[in-house]
């Protein structure tokens, strides 16, 4: 055989070359090997990540919602924080002595339209105490009088200190419209001037008339708290902000279970377990305390609780059974928001698709799409929900009951959900496509000028992966049913490829790869060259090496051509229809070997070159069989967004049906195939002349002038083959 060290240490050296050049150029985009892995991500169904507000962040909103209700509807909530929260006393005196400097603000019109100085007096006051209280936390203010505690070992600042005006004014209001607002403020004042016994006196005496439920009276109660907690009334304090639902101000360790026995209702305490639900012996203990709430009746939203436990058994005893029964009995009862309510219908999807319940999948389906639309600024959110129970639950389920069909359709349909435009994805170096590292074949390419073709999703989702793990037949018989009308795959198909050319090459490509010739030549005949002129390994070079030349398992870019290493382009009709030619080809020589009536020699070369050609389609020809090439890379796998929790994670394990193109083993498996035939295709041969014209196809050129120089082959290579290169 032909020594080709000299050949493949030049091409690893460009390759070397090529590399260099390509960390140079940037920017660099995705990984070196191969295209787009498809991702499974493992978004929240319950839990809460990040203190998305606090409790002053929620009162501030429910606030200012009280001040348009106080003035006008038609006022914008951005208005009103400008004037009440963001703007100084100073600003907030001038905007309302000079309206001329209040250009835009409807909160300003309003109150100067309406020359409201009840409301302008309020929030004079409550900016003036804002000051205050901000004076007095710099480390460089003096007060005005001060008297020494020797307990607490500080300085204070007396009742007649900076508060005191403040104080006689909200202690001195009589009205009833702004009542509790100047209570409020009162009950600031009183607390920042460290009057902690007399705040908690005048909160009682102020608001013993209004509502629990008031915000003021809810706000002024945390600094109630606060009072007693200074006093030494730690168990007092506790209470207190229990029951306002300042869980974070608690001083106990174990604030879940304070909580569920003094305010289970408050809706901090179940942000709370949601915040802390990736920890297991956290949810452990949230849902036992859920299951004696339940059992009491204590709570008022139950539908919360039965997720709460529904979702610990679920994630973290993997009792699904029982996780099930549990959402269910969620889905008939009250739940604290929409928010709770929505996640646990999409919780019992989930659970639904683990267990194999596809009774209501169609619906599901449709409810959890309406969710991904434009106007939800959570869509992104309820995409990776959908796309986690389609890839995670359902398409691994589907597959296991070989129903192929329906987990293709399942799986095409996610892929097609989440930004179809970034799917088909062609890697580029110093603005050239890079097609010999990467091997990046079968993308489509420019399909948006195509006018036949109108979804580019193709050869790099994860449906494209499944299908090309099935034979042939089986993909043949998917494609087919497929097709059917049934409510599910009718939706189901409506945004997914459908074109037969899609599936007619790729079930022909794995009929090549299986050695089916006659499978693969009918339906790749069926496919159009204007469609196999779309693909990438139509534009490159992987079509055009000729797969029954030996030297192409090289795996490189030169190939034998009339005795001469060169660049072989061939013709563009000749590219697009390289693979139905090489299966006619193969059926051509399958048929001269069983062919009794054909010579010996006749068959016998006839089976060297269809040795050659199988070896070469999936060595340097591997295109004509595979659809991505590398060594050393498990393309074929589902990429996780997450590190797994534990090893009963098996969502990865769940994708070990997916053809690895590692091909280490599969190439020496092929190697020792071909050295079998070539061996048992020479023992057939009768004649000299053949024995040359195989040595010949071999590309041992020495051979055939030292054995078989008289033949007629001979005396060609003699005469012909006067290259150093052909030598080797």
């Amino acid at each position: 055989m032909k020594s080709t060290i000299s050949i493949r240490q030049a091409v690893s050296a460009i390759i070397l070359l090529w590399a260099a050049a390509a960390s140079a150029c940037g920017p660099y985009y995705g990984p070196c090997y191969g295209p787009y892995n498809p991702k499974i991500p493992k978004p929240s169904f319950f839990e809460l990540y990040g203190w998305d507000k606090s409790m002053p962040d929620l009162e501030r909103e429910e606030n200012l919602r009280l001040w348009q209700a106080l003035t006008s509807e038609r006022i914008p909530l951005a208005d009103i924080e400008q004037a009440v929260y963001r703007d100084s006393y100073s600003r907030f005196y001038n905007n309302t002595s000079y309206p001329t400097e209040t250009p835009g603000n409807l909160f300003y019109i309003y109150l100067n339209d309406t020359n409201d100085r009840e409301i302008i007096d309020l929030l004079l006051t409550a900016k003036d105490m804002e000051e205050q209280r901000n004076r007095i936390l710099s480390p460089w203010h003096y007060p005005r009088e001060r008297g020494y505690n020797s307990e607490k070992g500080y300085y204070y600042s007396e009742e007649t200190g900076e508060f005191d005006d403040i104080i006689k004014k909200c202690t001195a209001y009589r009205g009833t419209r702004l009542k509790d607002r100047y209570a409020l403020q009162g009950v600031r004042a009183l607390f920042a001037s460290r009057q902690y016994a007399r705040c908690v006196e005048y909160y009682d005496s102020a608001f013993a008339t209004i509502s629990d439920s008031n915000l003021m009276k809810r706000m002024a109660e945390r600094y109630v708290a606060g009072c007693w907690s200074r006093l030494g009334e730690t168990e007092r304090a506790d209470s207190v902000f229990a029951r306002a639902g300042d869980i974070m101000s608690l001083s106990t360790d174990d604030k879940m279970a304070y909580m569920s026995k003094c305010n289970p209702n408050a809706p901090q305490l179940m942000d709370y377990i949601r915040h802390g639900a990736t920890d297991s012996a956290f949810m452990a203990k949230a849902a036992d305390i859920a299951g004696q709430l339940l059992k009491s009746n204590a709570v008022n939203y139950r539908g919360d609780w039965d997720f709460i436990q529904a979702y610990y058994n679920g994630e973290f005893t993997r009792n699904v059974k029982l996780a099930r029964k549990q959402i269910y009995q969620a889905a008939g009862q009250k739940f604290s928001s929409d928010e709770l309510k929505d996640l646990a219908r999409t919780y019992k999807i989930k659970l639904d698709a683990k267990t194999g319940n596809t009774q209501s999948l169609l619906s599901d389906l449709k409810w959890m799409e309406s969710k991904t639309g434009p106007l939800n600024p959570d869509s992104n959110k309820w995409v990776e929900r959908l796309m986690n129970i389609v890839y995670a639950d359902l398409v691994p389920r589907f597959w296991d009951k070989r129903d192929y069909t329906t987990a293709i359709l399942l799986c095409s349909y996610a892929d097609n959900i989440n930004e179809p435009e970034k799917r088909h994805t062609v890697y580029y170096f110093c603005g050239q496509p890079f097609w010999y590292l990467t091997s990046i074949s079968l993308t489509i390419t420019d399909l948006r000028k195509n006018k036949t073709f109108f979804n580019p999703i193709d050869y790099s989702s994860l449906s494209f992966q499944m299908m090309g793990s099935l034979t042939s037949k089986e993909l043949a018989s998917v494609y087919t049913k497929m097709m059917e009308h049934t409510p599910l795959y009718d939706y189901l198909r409506k945004n997914i490829r459908t074109d037969s050319d899609y599936y007619n090459e790729l079930i022909g490509t794995l009929a090549l790869r299986e050695g089916d010739y006659a499978r693969a030549e009918k339906y790749l005949s069926e496919v159009g060259d204007d469609y196999m002129q779309t693909l990438n390994i139509y534009n490159y070079l992987d079509l055009a090496k000729n797969a029954f030349d030996c030297y192409a398992s090289e795996n490189n870019a030169f190939v034998l051509f009339n005795g001469i290493h060169e660049w072989i382009w061939d013709t563009a009709g000749e590219k697009s229809r390289a693979k139905l030619d090489f299966a006619n080809k193969m059926i051509d020589y399958k048929s001269i070997i069983n062919n009794p009536e054909r010579t010996n020699d006749d068959r016998g070369l006839a089976r060297i070159m269809y040795a050659i050609g199988r070896r070469n389609s999936f060595e340097g020809c591997w295109a004509l069989t595979q659809y991505w090439r590398g060594t050393g890379v498990s393309l074929f796998r589902p990429y996780l967004t997450y590190y797994p929790d534990d090893e009963s994670d098996d969502v990865e394990y769940a994708y070990s049906f997916l053809y690895d193109y590692d091909t280490s083993d599969e190439s020496d498996r092929i190697e020792d195939e071909y050295n079998r035939e070539i061996e048992a295709a020479l023992a057939m041969l009768e004649s000299n002349e053949a024995k040359a014209k195989a040595e010949y196809i071999l590309g041992n050129l020495k051979t055939v002038v030292a054995r078989y120089g008289d033949t007629t082959t001979g005396q060609f290579v003699k005469t012909s083959c006067d290259r150093w290169k052909q030598w080797i």
